[in-house]
């Protein structure tokens, strides 16, 4: 039976909207006859469906016009084709430096939603497909760049939440941003609005049916009503469901700047501590405003008064009652509700704007949580300072300091100078510019190191020949022996590239066993990764270039180092194999490798 002697209906509700029935099938259908064309075509509901089958329904923003879904579909589709064409080059045009240029970024998402979110959707797709895992060199990249969109519809967001009225703002919605900035790594897994929302109902609910047990009357006077509302929030809280003040420093920025893992955890920093409960007043109609404290009470955690500079607290004013007639709620102690007598100081202080307690937020994750060193001396978490230092020019993008601030880091990194580059050199910024003397300079410092990475990038074109004197090749996992503070070490390392120049070179061989002079070479000569390289590290740490200080592992180990898939494809049990990139630069170490391991 031929299809065209089905009805219409048939063809499309019963044919055509089944699950097995792909985007890619209806397309090969319609270029298959005229006929199934203008069925098919014209179905906007049957496009609907399998955009939303395909795709999910993160369109819903848009209004749900007739007759667009066909064009949505084919948009989706064509962004796909091409994120993926770009995914797949971005190593020929970045190795090896191992950065997503910021102008291939701009060019991708170019155009208003939802185009940077259907590139967002396609590159979530990718990282989670399983051939794209299996070239490491692809996965680094797609990841890479999906943050790096991610950073660009954020920075949109940022600026709509900031361009609000500050008396409608929302706590809840600032620090949900934050959290949806520090989890942008995270694939699919990054905070979820709806899922926080969801998760405010659900306090929401609990407190209501508190209420309907313990008969909140209806008439009660409007002061003792919101008083006991408060009451209950804070038992369900911090009482039942177990919420708490996070009293440790945590390493983890995560759980000083996800909203999401406060909710899963029952564990947080005040602010997000008072975003929740302020959320769940405001759904209570009891609405609550935000004030610093600077004096701390006797029964604080000393903890606590040393991370934080001043108290935040919520406050409950009675609008029938005097001005002094407040209730104030205290998360640092587990939502405890104090009179206004408490706080007689606060009498007059002016409520906290929300702008301001989320720039301090983000203040304290930038400048506060990562002075730490690890157990070598080495500052941790450099990446993540940068990290919240760009959130900062995010949501502060004429501030000239904290865009200084950002540079500082990118130049101190050598990542990603070209967006903080673009940065200070934004309409914004031009007006306060020669405002900061030393601005030129560290403008200066950042194009100079970015020019240096692109001068890498084009020597990384150059084929290197191996002579007869190598031992070694790139991607094999050698052990690497060194003195460093006066003890040895054997460490697995695997082979990054060598430089024969550097080699024949005479002060090369007038630093022979010394693996603290060679750590203080150009980054460019040949490199090693190591297991105990600093995670705050972007770029290749010289260990060694010593052929007598390296010795040939029998049994291979996996090497776990940030960089590692910029130069690599998999790690195959015995060695590392080199990306097509690594393969043109050092086109005979493949056969040396498979030489020397069997």
């Amino acid at each position: 039976m031929s299809l065209l002697s089905l009805s219409n209906e048939v063809l499309l509700w019963n044919i055509f909207s089944q699950d097995a029935i792909s985007v890619t099938d209806l397309k090969s259908l319609m270029i298959s006859c005229r006929t199934l064309y203008n069925i098919i075509r014209e179905s906007d509901e049957l496009w609907r469906l399998k955009f939303i089958e395909r795709w999910g329904n993160f369109l819903s923003q848009l209004p749900n016009n007739k007759g667009v879904w066909f064009e949505r579909t084919t948009l989706r589709c064509r962004k796909a084709k091409e994120v993926q064409k770009v995914v797949q080059n971005m190593s020929s045009i970045a190795y090896p430096v191992g950065q997503s240029p910021i102008n291939v970024i701009d060019k991708l998402i170019a155009g208003p939603f939802p185009i940077p979110e259907c590139v967002q959707n396609e590159l979530e797709e990718m990282v989670y497909d399983k051939k794209i895992r299996e070239n490491k060199t692809t996965f680094h990249y797609a990841r890479d760049t999906l943050v790096k969109v991610r950073i660009t519809i954020l920075d949109k967001k940022w600026r709509d939440f900031m361009a609000q009225p500050k008396s409608q703002m929302s706590l809840f919605e600032g620090v949900a941003l934050i959290s949806q900035w520090s989890t942008m790594e995270h694939g699919k897994l990054q905070t979820c609005l709806k899922d926080l929302e969801s998760s405010i109902e659900n306090i929401t609910k609990r407190v209501n049916e508190q209420m309907a047990e313990v008969l909140c009357a209806s008439n009660a006077k409007p002061k003792k009503k919101a008083k006991n509302i408060l009451d209950l929030i804070t038992h369900v809280m911090f009482n039942e469901m177990g919420f708490k003040l996070l009293t440790t420093i945590y390493r983890s920025h995560l759980h000083f700047s996800c909203i999401s893992q406060v909710l899963k955890r029952k564990e947080g920093c005040p602010t997000l501590l008072c975003a929740i409960y302020q959320e769940v007043a405001r759904k209570m109609d009891i609405p609550c405003e935000l004030v610093y404290c600077e004096k701390w009470d006797e029964e604080d955690d000393f903890m606590g008064s040393l991370m934080y500079r001043s108290k935040l607290l919520l406050r409950w004013k009675d609008s029938a009652g005097s001005k002094d007639d407040s209730i104030y709620i205290d998360v640092y102690r587990g939502g405890l509700l104090k009179k206004s007598s408490v706080y007689p100081f606060l009498k007059e202080q002016p409520a906290a704007s929300v702008d301001s307690v989320v720039n301090d937020m983000v203040g304290f994750l930038t400048n506060s949580v990562w002075y730490a060193l690890d157990e070598k001396g080495h500052e941790i978490a450099g990446n993540d300072r940068l990290f919240f230092a760009r959130l900062a020019c995010s949501m502060s993008p004429k501030s000239l300091n904290k865009v200084m601030l950002l540079a500082k880091l990118s130049f101190h990194l050598g990542i990603q100078l070209d967006d903080t580059i673009q940065l200070i050199q934004s309409e914004e910024l031009k007006p306060d510019f020669n405002a900061i003397p030393s601005a030129s300079d560290v403008l200066e410092q950042c194009i100079s190191e970015l020019n240096k990475q692109k001068a890498e990038i084009t020597a990384a074109k150059f084929a290197h020949h191996r002579l007869s004197s190598i031992k070694f090749s790139v991607g094999l996992v050698v052990i690497c022996n060194y003195t460093k503070w006066g003890r040895n070490f054997r460490n697995p390392c695997v082979i990054v590239s060598w430089n024969v120049k550097f080699q024949e070179s005479s002060k090369w061989k007038s630093e022979v066993g010394s693996a603290d002079d060679a750590e203080d070479e150009e980054k460019d000569e040949d490199s090693l990764f190591s297991n105990e390289e600093s995670r705050s590290q972007p770029r290749p740490a010289v260990l060694s270039h010593l052929n007598e200080s390296l010795e040939l592992l029998p049994a291979a180990v996996a090497i776990k180092h940030d960089s590692i898939w910029i130069h690599f494809e998999r790690f195959d049990g015995r060695r590392y194999v080199p990306n097509a990139e690594k393969r043109a630069q050092f086109p005979e170490d493949e056969a040396a490798t498979l030489s020397l391991i069997g």
